[in-house]
């Protein structure tokens, strides 16, 4: 069995990213040393103080690129490999997405293999990899699950609306991650191979007065302030507290029995009704858009496996509960209006521009 000893040295891809920084600082906490990689080393200067001595930071601008990791991976024990470079921005195109997704994944298990340090990996996958759900739509979730009709993005028309950009997304996730698991089969390397499929994921942000309200962080910042479009286009489904998908990295990584597993990071449902409460109840002097009309979800995740490694890591606790996750993200939200700064827009909002200028039916991520 491989897994990362206590006190070792874990590589975190994207680590100015949400789950990506969130996750850094876990592995921190747990007495485990970090090498992080940025596309823009000097933009995201502020880590090094931020993390403290026990975090390093390297420059990769292209994770796909062949070799981009083979230094970088050396002398690691473990990596979180978490950056999604196909989710950074509106692309209708499956050739500008999907490839790209695929070699990032496939690329650092290359450079991995190439390392004897490395004893175990794990990929940030998503719950895009297992289903497509529709709302209100039956359906259940299993480590099993596969959503090989993602695949249609390769050869469906394209469309410039969102519900096209998103199911690149989806297909690139399925299949960089079915191709990982694949070539782990075929080349047998010496390291252990996880995945974690999170869904929409809530909670603390690392510094946003650095990087803005990135990507679903961002999404309650809009209806926060009174923009409704997220609650069109992402609608009741399940969420996971982005620590708790922090941990679940960290116990695919040290963990000894957890070994060419999918866990599934997704804990209980949500909708915005339920999240506009809250909001309520943390700023009752703020005015929160009113109740909305939705359809609920109808589905079903066996989730058991990653919260019984989740309490192995936590102390016992499992899932983070939606209130929980919601007020500990309002902090900073609170802070950035007590501020009264113009903190940085995160993709996400600029995204939401667009959509905003599309009519209803070109921006339905349902179809």
């Amino acid at each position: 069995m491989s897994f990362v000893p206590p006190g070792g040295l874990v590589l975190v891809t994207g680590a100015n990213g949400y789950i990506g920084g969130v996750t850094v600082q876990k592995f921190l906490d747990a007495g485990y040393r970090v090498r992080g990689t940025v596309r823009n080393a000097s933009k995201q200067s502020w880590m090094l103080s931020h993390y403290g001595p026990n975090f390093s930071m390297v420059e990769v601008p292209d994770l796909g690129a062949d070799g981009a990791l083979d230094e970088v991976v050396k002398g690691v024990d473990g990596i979180a490999h978490i950056a999604s470079p196909t989710g950074d921005s509106y692309q209708p195109d499956p050739q500008a997405t999907i490839p790209h997704g695929i070699r990032c994944a496939l690329s650092l298990l290359e450079s991995a293999a190439k390392e004897p340090s490395v004893k175990s990996v794990v990929y940030t996958s998503s719950q895009a990899a297992a289903v497509a759900q529709k709302p209100g739509e039956p359906y259940h979730i299993t480590s099993s699950s596969w959503n090989e009709d993602a695949k249609i993005a390769w050869t469906l028309p394209i469309t410039q609306d969102f519900r096209r950009a998103l199911l690149n997304y989806m297909c690139a996730k399925t299949e960089a991650e079915q191709q990982g698991f694949k070539w782990v089969q075929d080349h047998k390397p010496q390291f252990t191979f996880n995945t974690v499929l999170p869904n929409i994921t809530f909670g603390t942000v690392t510094r946003p007065d650095k990087t803005g309200f990135t990507t679903t962080s961002g999404l309650l910042k809009l209806v926060w302030q009174g923009n409704t479009l997220p609650t069109e286009l992402f609608q009741s489904q399940y969420f996971v507290d982005v620590e708790d998908v922090a941990l679940l990295h960290l116990a695919a990584l040290t963990q000894p029995d957890v070994q060419n597993e999918r866990i599934i990071a997704m804990s209980y449902r949500y909708n915005w009704n339920e999240i506009l409460d809250i909001f309520r109840k943390i700023a009752p002097d703020h005015t929160f858009p009113g109740k909305l009309d939705e359809v609920l979800d109808n589905g079903t995740v066996d989730h058991a496996r990653a919260e019984e490694l989740l309490k192995r890591v936590k102390n016992g606790e499992g899932w983070s509960t939606l209130e929980n996750a919601i007020r500990k993200w309002s902090v900073w939200m609170l802070r950035a209006e007590k501020e009264g700064k113009d903190w940085p827009e995160s993709v996400l909002e600029q995204m939401a521009k667009v959509l905003a200028t599309l009519p209803p039916e070109q921006r339905n991520m349902y179809g």
